[in-house]
């Protein structure tokens, strides 16, 4: 696991581009502590940079930028390759040496051998660059899942990449600020792929490789990989077996490290039966890291308690305070590469466990997503019908007081953006217009003009939701977050649920199946009952949640009306004061006028 950067530029000497190479990654040190290298082809005025986080073979052997023995192929790489030992036996049956145990020397080798069709073959969390000299190319490439960011930049005569956004502004490249990030991020809670912040700096799809051709500075995007969407599995007693068969894998490739492992454990179903399988086969080499709360409310001990009695693993439990909120705000707020309004919670407990020496932890990110355990899987249903109400009526619901029944207003919408938005929005266009003091109709256009992939047009009911959580809330929000609060400490998040097999599985599985109509995640309860205690899976779902609408409310940098001069900011933050706003929506008017 790594931090990765990439500048070519052909008006930049040698000595230029190893400066900014290494102010890009000593801007983006926290994430990989423990090395750094660069490499530099002065004839092809391109450079690589990479900051280590030792995972696998924690040796020097594992330095980066790598090459293959020829020198004709070097490679920058951030990520795990899960199945890397699989495709290292295959390599070394084809003839191929190996000079280390690391899986960045499995990938050089696997493209030196299958070319781009060795991307596809890949099963894990990756974001690499690979300068091919035979074809006076560079790849740049990210996975199936979209779990590791990259992000790149087109200028004429140059191009960069890094994996975070704030490494940008020490490439010596000209970068200016995107002037449509407020509305994003005023209506979504996030930045959206493909934008950022910055104007012209895109995050790389996920599944896709970008092919930059040093000859005549061109490059084209292509797509290396699409999940299944056939469904050919409609037993429910198949899909049970199937998904404990397919989950253990997961598990166990997951597991590989030759670093400390841990397990974000809140007490939940899904960390539940990722800790219980984790403690099977990590044989000792496990620590679950879980937080507790002054606010009783917030506290999952005593479901807790009752899997601890099930497993022999390590664990620790650290209490996290109002305190250590307002101490840590500052440093939360500069870990976040970009506006966010999730990943405070990661960003506690990654320094948990960077505390208790851990390097890389599991996740349960991806079930509610995969089996509908989320809210919108109820909605979605009333939103379809609603869409087809006459869109001079659903507007006028931006009149009304609620702010979920305001979100109507986004059915108006031509584009499926406005069902997501009707379903997690924070602001409606009307209100992000007074806020930013700019037309509705500019944040309309801006909004409608995000681009998303037509297979949302096929799909309906659950299957749409899903979706939604998926591609737009998971791959905008949630993963990217994950990524950078994380990293933030040096430590990884592995996601299990959303292992490349895994996902093609639960994607083949009849609807009606899949989704439970009376309880959530019914199928997912079903396979692991055995393993689960009652109690755990027969509750009504809490979540990974912090006492943030209490912590913001006492935090007057965020909750005092008079440190905000826009009216309507002032008026939202007297909303949230008097209980209101929920607080994601209040920290996303700090981080417009306030934040870092």
């Amino acid at each position: 696991m790594c931090r990765i950067a990439g500048i070519f530029a052909k008006e930049f000497s040698s000595d230029q581009l190893q400066h900014h190479i290494t102010r890009m990654c000593d801007s983006m040190q926290h994430g990989g502590p423990d090395d750094f290298g660069y490499e530099i082809d002065e004839k092809a005025k391109l450079c690589f940079g990479s900051r280590r986080l030792s995972i696998l073979d924690l040796s020097s052997a594992g330095h980066q930028p790598m090459h293959t023995d020829n020198d004709q192929l070097v490679i920058t790489y951030n990520g795990e390759i899960y199945n890397f030992k699989v495709l290292r036996s295959q390599l070394i049956a084809e003839g191929y040496q190996f000079h280390s145990e690391t899986d960045t020397e499995v990938i050089i080798k696997a493209y030196q051998h299958w070319g781009e069709a060795a991307f596809e073959k890949l099963n894990g969390i990756f974001a690499f660059c690979i300068h091919d000299k035979r074809k006076n190319c560079f790849y740049l490439v990210r996975d199936q899942s979209g779990i590791k960011p990259v992000y790149y930049t087109r200028k004429e005569n140059s191009f960069v990449f890094a994996s975070e956004v704030k490494a940008f502004e020490h490439s010596g490249i000209d970068i200016q600020e995107n002037e449509n990030w407020k509305i994003y991020y005023l209506a979504f809670g996030h930045i959206p792929e493909p934008f950022t912040t910055l104007k012209n700096v895109f995050s790389l799809p996920k599944g896709s490789f970008l092919k930059y051709e040093l000859a005549d500075d061109s490059f084209k995007i292509h797509s290396y990989y699409e999940f299944a969407a056939a469904i050919n599995i409609l037993d429910e007693d198949e899909a049970i077996v199937r998904i404990r068969e397919e989950f253990t894998k997961a598990m166990k490739f997951q597991l590989i490290s030759d670093a400390s492992i841990g397990v974000l454990f809140s007490g939940g179903l899904d960390s539940s039966i990722i800790t219980i399988l984790a403690d099977t086969y990590a044989k000792g080499n496990l620590t679950s890291i879980s937080a507790n709360f002054n606010e009783i409310d917030y506290s999952e001990s005593a479901h807790r308690k009752i899997i601890y009695e099930r497993i022999t693993s390590k664990h620790q439990e650290h209490m996290i305070t109002y305190r250590d909120f307002v101490y840590n705000f500052d440093s939360i707020s500069k870990s976040m590469d970009q506006p966010t309004n999730d990943g405070i919670n990661t960003w506690f407990i990654c320094k948990c466990a960077k505390e208790n020496g851990i390097k890389s932890v599991l996740s349960g990110l991806g079930a509610d997503e995969l089996f509908g355990g989320y809210p919108s899987f109820d909605r979605i249903r009333k939103i379809q019908n609603l869409g087809n109400i006459s869109k001079a009526l659903i507007k006028s619901a931006r009149f009304l007081k609620s702010t979920k029944l305001r979100r109507l207003y986004y059915l108006s919408f031509q584009s499926p953006v406005g069902e997501y938005l009707c379903l997690r929005g924070l602001y409606t266009p009307d209100i992000i217009a007074k806020l930013l003091d700019i037309d509705i109709q500019t944040v309309i256009d801006c909004l409608q003009d995000i681009p998303l992939n037509d297979s949302i047009r096929y799909l309906n009911d659950e299957e749409r939701a899903s979706w939604f959580e998926m591609n737009m809330y998971m791959q905008n929000q949630l993963l990217k977050d994950a990524d950078f609060m994380s990293m933030s400490h040096g430590v990884e998040v592995r996601v299990p649920f959303l292992d490349l097999n895994f996902i093609n599985l639960v994607s083949s599985i009849h609807p009606s199946i899949r989704f439970g109509e009376h309880q959530k995640k019914r199928l997912l309860i079903e396979a692991y009952k055995k393993e689960l205690p009652e109690q755990t899976w027969n509750r009504s779902k809490m979540g990974f949640t912090f006492p943030f609408q209490e912590w913001m409310k006492k935090n007057k940098e965020i909750s005092s009306p008079d440190l905000y001069q826009n009216k309507k900011a002032k008026k939202l933050i007297s909303a949230f004061n008097d209980g209101h706003l929920h607080w994601s929506s209040a920290f996303a008017l700090y981080k417009i006028f306030h934040g870092s």
